[in-house]
């Protein structure tokens, strides 16, 4: 399955120093739960819809509002519990805190429904700044989660075509970005058949 996955589930599920349950069953569970649902998910149908309303080019400008000020809010809170824990050497603890702006992230589509601010002209301004959040987010989690994935982190961050000077941990807060540009890559954890795999 690869050795970010493995790594990822190891330190996703093991606390740091202690033993821990390693079955083919939970390995499965943890790619398909984690990394295929919810972080590659995300990044596809972020990367697809850029694609189909603007073309893969987010331009300057855009329209704000409150649900954009709670994303923002919460990567910072994220990125500095993240770090505490890292300092800790309590990985499976700053994992969770990448997947508590990951699940968000998530839960920001469904409230924001881009595919209907799609259907009119005149929302298309919001719509514009619902996919750049979702870019910076996606940004964001990639560089958080580098440590345990890092060609999992580069593969999301070419898709997203982040500037090297953006893919480090000095550029992991949140930025008014003016303008992006993705492209559509391979799916990063295709969903397992958890049967016929074992």
């Amino acid at each position: 399955f690869g050795v970010d996955a493995l790594r990822f589930f190891l330190l996703r599920t093991f606390p740091f120093g202690s033993d821990g349950n390693f079955t083919n069953e939970l390995l499965m569970a943890t790619i398909n739960t984690d990394l295929a649902n919810t972080l590659g998910n995300l990044v596809s149908r972020t990367v697809a819809m850029n694609q189909k309303y603007f073309g893969g080019a987010l331009t300057a400008g855009g329209e704000a509002a409150e649900l954009d000020g709670e994303l923002k809010a919460l990567a910072a809170e994220v990125f500095a519990n993240y770090e505490k824990q890292m300092d800790k050497f309590q990985f499976s603890v700053a994992l969770n805190e990448v997947f508590r702006l990951l699940d968000r992230a998530n839960k920001y589509i469904d409230e924001t429904t881009p595919w209907i601010l799609a259907k009119s002209e005149d929302t298309k301004p919001r719509l514009l700044s619902v996919m750049k959040n979702l870019c910076e987010s996606i940004r964001i989690a990639a560089i958080l989660i580098c440590p345990f994935m890092p060609d999992s982190s580069k593969a999301i961050l070419d898709q997203l075509n982040v500037a090297e000077a953006d893919r480090v941990w000095d550029a992991r807060a949140y930025r008014e970005s003016t303008a992006w540009t993705t492209s559509t890559g391979a799916a990063l954890f295709p969903r397992l058949d958890v049967e016929k795999e074992l």
